[in-house]
């Protein structure tokens, strides 16, 4: 729900303060037993900080022909029947890998708690500015994640890959359907999320 909302309120530079409903929500700031507290908003008393976002595109013959926006990631994966897939990612200085495997996620330092860290992507404290470059599955033991910094345009470029079927997912947003030789751009957005605190909690508190 906060991915969903995060894009509506960084256009119109709204705090979120989300409720955990779940059983895992390093996002949200109140339990549903703390719901009393949400006076507090009302008496202004709460910091708001901001979390750093992703522009991305996609690029067809010259054309954008997608864009979005993520809190999280942008993750290129293989569907679910097909066999492994080949991407080559670079950055505006040159080639940084090349991923024969399932994909690759790309993950602002919000998203490095998320499908990256379960990909072995390393832990980001979510208020820093970088890029996270994590391959799925990768047939490969020299395949490993980089940290980059913000200023970087990253590109994922698909080699030839047939009919094999080859998805971009925008923090969890419906699967856009890529082709042979598309590029994917990946940059760090002038939007930003911006999440209301109640408590002082440190990131190392949430994330133990």
């Amino acid at each position: 729900t906060i991915l969903h909302l995060s894009k509506t309120a960084a256009h119109r530079d709204i705090p979120v303060l989300g409720v955990n409903l779940g059983s895992l929500g390093f996002m949200a700031e109140l339990e549903q037993k703390e719901l009393g507290r949400l006076g507090e908003l009302m008496d202004e008393k709460y910091t708001v900080e901001s979390r750093m976002m992703l522009d991305v595109s996609v690029v067809r013959e010259g054309r954008v022909i997608y864009s979005n926006l993520a809190l999280n990631e942008a993750v290129v994966t293989r569907g679910a029947v097909s066999r492994v897939i080949r991407l080559h990612i670079r950055t505006e200085q040159g080639r940084l890998l090349d991923v024969t495997g399932d994909g690759v996620i790309v993950a602002s330092p919000t998203g490095s708690t998320a499908y990256s860290l379960s990909a072995g992507g390393p832990v980001v404290e979510p208020t820093a500015r970088n890029l996270i470059v994590s391959p799925i599955c990768a047939h490969s033991v020299h395949a490993n994640s980089y940290v980059l910094s913000p200023e970087h345009t990253l590109t994922v470029e698909l080699e030839r890959n047939g009919r094999k079927p080859v998805y971009l997912f925008v923090d969890e947003s419906r699967a856009f359907p890529l082709r042979s030789n598309d590029v994917v751009q990946i940059r760090r957005s002038r939007h930003v999320t911006r999440l209301a605190h109640l408590s002082e909690k440190s990131f190392c508190e949430v994330f133990a």
